[in-house]
């Protein structure tokens, strides 16, 4: 039973590496193949316990040091904008190729490998075998934790150019990371604790996870979808709020500055371009007649905000005078923030109580919106 868990699991894994290989849909291209060799790579290290043959194994065993790595540029090239690649990068696969001296799998001669691992023997005195079953641990703990901590900065930075997240947050990653920390936990317990119970149920881990990561991957939307002009701005705007606190430099002048400024209230407050629910930044500037550039700057020194709470803001502003209007009484929560300009539920009050104090439904409920009375409220579905 848990032989054939293990192969409808590796089967999943490189279909589904093909498919996010091939990228039907040409969208967030590089990631999906360092993506795609991750996947490739799992399916390997998953199928390795069941071949014989030795070679076969070592080959396969190969895989778990390219696991990683791959994740980690993945990652990468997901969360930042026109990243193109660097030889440099081949570096994080230094450990795969120094497993496959040692593991004889390419055609390297006997006596080379005899005196490197006397080399290693005597330089720190720990058995190559050793060092290199620790190592695939260390490695896959320490690249797990550079790939959650840049998943969470991408969730900032989206904020910087888009006023709706949802689509490109890659929340499924980040529900995957937590997914492959459960899997590296079975992994670990597989070679160092083996607890009966929970390598029995380690194959189902395994097919579950396949299976989540497919779901979402393949619903996946273009991160960055703007032009060159604009991706190259807002990768600068992302490295500029890396750096703070350092100050950024000034890029109006002061007549510039103000006459934008009365431009940008005129198009939010008159033409209500908040309510557009994909609005980001690029689009902004293009009405502006700016680079998204000098709109980021005008919005970061001028409202003291980013980009998402600055068109939030408005979109709360527009949901509260909803709220209390009778003529819109027949709307339910989600109703009111898809006419505020949100698209999602989530969104909507979590901004909207951040920024009130309130949840929609108390807002309403506040002095000022008896006209609307509790038996036709609406209500948050």
């Amino acid at each position: 039973m848990l032989l054939m868990l293990y192969s409808i699991t590796s089967g999943s894994l490189l279909l589904l590496a093909f498919i996010t290989f091939i990228n039907p849909r040409k969208v967030n291209v590089a990631a999906n193949r360092w993506l795609a060799f991750l996947l490739f790579s799992a399916a390997c290290a998953i199928i390795s316990p069941m071949v014989k043959e030795d070679t076969a194994v070592r080959l396969l065993e190969l895989s778990r040091f390219a696991m990683a790595p791959a994740l980690y540029l993945s990652i990468l090239y997901f969360t930042s904008p026109g990243r193109t690649f660097r030889r440099i990068e081949l570096l994080h696969f230094l450990p795969f190729l120094l497993f496959a001296v040692f593991a004889q799998t390419f055609i390297i001669p006997l006596s080379f490998k005899n005196t490197l691992e006397q080399w290693v023997m005597q330089t720190i005195h720990i058995h190559p075998g050793f060092l290199i079953f620790v190592s695939v641990k260390i490695q896959v703990i320490v690249y797990w934790a550079l790939s959650w901590t840049g998943l969470r900065q991408h969730e900032k930075n989206v904020k910087l150019f888009a006023s709706a997240t949802k689509t490109i947050d890659l929340w499924w990653l980040r529900y995957f990371l937590i997914g492959l920390a459960v899997m590296i936990f079975l992994w670990l317990n597989d070679s160092l604790l083996q607890i009966d119970m929970i390598t029995n149920a380690a194959p189902f881990g395994y097919l579950f996870a396949v299976y989540f990561i497919a779901y979402f991957s393949l619903k996946q939307g273009e991160i960055f979808a703007f032009g060159q002009q604009s991706v190259v701005e807002i990768k600068a705007i992302i490295h500029e709020e890396k750096s703070k606190p350092l100050p950024r430099q000034p890029r109006l002048s002061d007549t510039e500055f103000e006459a934008l400024k009365q431009k940008l209230e005129q198009l939010m407050s008159a033409d209500k371009l908040f309510l557009n629910a994909t609005l980001g930044l690029p689009e902004l500037a293009s009405k502006m007649n700016t680079s998204s550039h000098q709109l980021s700057y005008l919005i970061n020194e001028g409202f003291d905000e980013n980009f998402f709470q600055f068109v939030n803001r408005y979109r709360v502003e527009e949901a509260k005078r909803l709220l209390l209007s009778e003529k819109h009484r027949h709307l339910n929560m989600l109703g009111i923030a898809y006419e505020s300009g949100f698209n999602s539920k989530t969104t909507f009050n979590t901004t909207f109580k951040k920024l009130t104090g309130l949840s929609p439904s108390e807002y309403q409920q506040q002095p000022g919106g008896e006209g609307i009375t509790s038996g036709t409220s609406p209500s948050i579905i």
